[in-house]
């Protein structure tokens, strides 16, 4: 399950930026911290007030892959009976901490997931914020294949009342070929081809932008991969830049139940 044939290898035409630290080390500081910050939230109100308004005043089960820090749980109402997966033993252990009455589990996806459909679990929301085209092999550090994690939740997770929600966080400064809108563009048809292909189709979208998120990176002591000082910079490759936005996408397998249907 989960092999590296990646759909988006035709997007990724460049590798990502060397990384220094592991991803345990990188929990260990505050590399991470920027998602917790109030700059973040547009990240994830979008996909909170759908699902608000998609199950208003009745429980939902909601399945957060690659949780991380778990900056999502936030947002989200008591109703909504939440399970958090990270491969980092360390991202869990800081999740359990900032959210005891919530349910985390250290596990590798590809295991977690199967395990899952043999006992039959769906939810009725699947997240995946910020894990398209960084879902790894914690051992091997191999790529999965985004395609395949897409179809195996779209037709084997959600319920029938369910969606996929599908959060890209993209880098964009001021060069000609990595503004906002050409970004926003090329993530756009690529996200809409995978859900198309899983035979899903797009129920909800949303763009949001990170403002001020810069001026909080600035301010840490790690500073991520993704950021440059300097917006008119030469970018050494397609993932770094100066600014942030979200795209949201949520998908179903079947469209009419949306609550904007």
């Amino acid at each position: 399950m989960f092999n590296n044939k990646s759909v988006s290898q035709n997007f990724m035409q460049q590798a990502p930026p060397d990384r220094n630290t592991s991803e345990e080390e990188r929990f260990q500081d505050d590399y991470y911290s920027y998602l917790e910050s109030p700059e973040n939230t547009p990240r994830y109100k979008p996909t909170v007030c759908f699902l608000n308004d998609a199950f208003p005043e009745e429980s939902f089960s909601l399945l957060d892959l690659g949780c991380g820090n778990a900056a999502l749980c936030k947002y989200l109402p008591e109703r909504c009976d939440y399970l958090g997966i990270d491969h980092s033993e360390l991202a869990i252990e800081r999740c359990l901490k900032l959210f005891p009455q919530r349910k985390f589990v250290a596990a590798d996806l590809s295991v977690k997931l199967a395990q899952m459909v043999e006992q039959n679990q769906k939810f009725d929301a699947i997240v995946m914020a910020g894990l398209l085209f960084h879902s790894t092999d914690k051992n091997t550090l191999e790529k999965k294949d985004d395609q395949e994690i897409i179809e195996f939740c779209l037709q084997k997770l959600v319920s029938d009342r369910g969606y996929l929600v599908i959060i890209v966080p993209f880098c964009y400064g001021n060069h000609p070929n990595h503004t906002l809108f050409a970004r926003a563009e090329l993530l756009q048809k690529l996200v809409n081809s995978m859900v198309e292909k899983a035979q899903g189709s797009m129920v909800y979208g949303n763009i949001s932008l990170l403002t001020g998120l810069d001026e909080r990176v600035r301010g840490q002591k790690t500073t991520p991969d993704w950021f440059v000082a300097d917006s008119n910079a030469d970018y050494a490759n397609i993932y770094v830049g100066t600014y942030m936005a979200a795209w949201t996408f949520i998908s179903s397998l079947k469209p009419e139940i949306g609550p904007y249907s």
